[in-house]
């Protein structure tokens, strides 16, 4: 279903059991798999991947050269910056920022050659972070498996997120460099 009022470049690739809600725009070379459904007045930026089943709700701007691994829900007027990474199985709250390179793990241990594309490939346990609502986040940050980043949390350009983050924090720097916001 494609909604009214929309603009979708004809270089665009849509898979037909997409929901595309009135007022978004998708921009050319974006592919978009199975089961997506991008709400009202988002922008999904040029070649963009969204795998099945991403959820993008209102008002958000998916940025260009960006992908979402699938099985992910992404909340309303939230902004992922360009090039950046959902991991499949990840929730991104309401009202966040991700800066362009914004990078997501959900594999933490990659334990033999099973794993990847060989023919005995094993079904690998992933353990998708969450970003909850009203999240600030820096270019070039890395969040691994499992993390929790806390609501109205700001974190810094290039950190690397190890743990979970308290509500109304700010990370800086290095490893332990965490505050809170008054």
């Amino acid at each position: 279903m494609i909604g009214s009022d929309k603009l979708i470049s004809e270089k665009a690739v849509i898979h037909e059991s997409a929901s595309i809600n009135d007022g978004t725009k998708i921009e050319p070379g974006t592919v978009i798999y199975e089961n997506c459904k991008i709400g009202k007045n988002c922008i999904i930026g040029a070649n963009s991947v969204l795998r099945p089943n991403t959820i993008i709700k209102d008002n958000t701007i998916f940025g260009p050269l960006s992908m979402c691994e699938g099985d992910a829900i992404i909340g309303k007027n939230t902004t992922i910056g360009a090039q950046s990474h959902v991991t499949k199985g990840m929730v991104i709250g309401d009202n966040v920022f991700l800066g362009p390179q914004v990078t997501s793990a959900n594999t933490p241990k990659i334990s033999d050659s099973e794993h990847g594309t060989s023919s005995n490939k094993k079904q690998v346990e992933i353990f998708p972070p969450n970003i909850e609502d009203y999240v600030r986040i820096g270019t070039g940050v890395t969040i691994l498996p499992g993390v929790v980043i806390g609501h109205h949390s700001l974190i810094a350009a290039r950190c690397v997120i190890t743990k979970d983050i308290p509500p109304n924090s700010f990370v800086i720097g290095g490893k332990d460099q965490i505050g809170k916001i008054s």
